[in-house]
């Protein structure tokens, strides 16, 4: 779960000063280039850094803040 936290915070600092809906979609941006990366690096057969169970997890998170703030508008 600490990758988890490490990742969803490094996508947010990358994502600072926009405001909420638009810094959510930036960070699912942010997500979708990791998980590219990761999807390289396992088809060069190196090991990669982060798991798909990690990124599925910050996925999720970001699906729900999105649900989230869409229903409250």
């Amino acid at each position: 779960m600490s990758k988890v936290r490490k990742i969803i915070k490094v996508l947010a600092k990358k994502a600072s000063g926009l405001k909420r809906v638009e810094k959510i979609k930036e960070m699912q941006k942010g997500l979708m280039a990791l998980d590219l990366v990761r999807m390289q690096q396992c088809l060069m057969g190196a090991f990669p850094r982060m798991s798909k169970d990690d990124i599925d997890a910050v996925g999720v998170v970001l699906d729900r803040a999105s649900a989230l703030y869409e229903s409250r508008r």
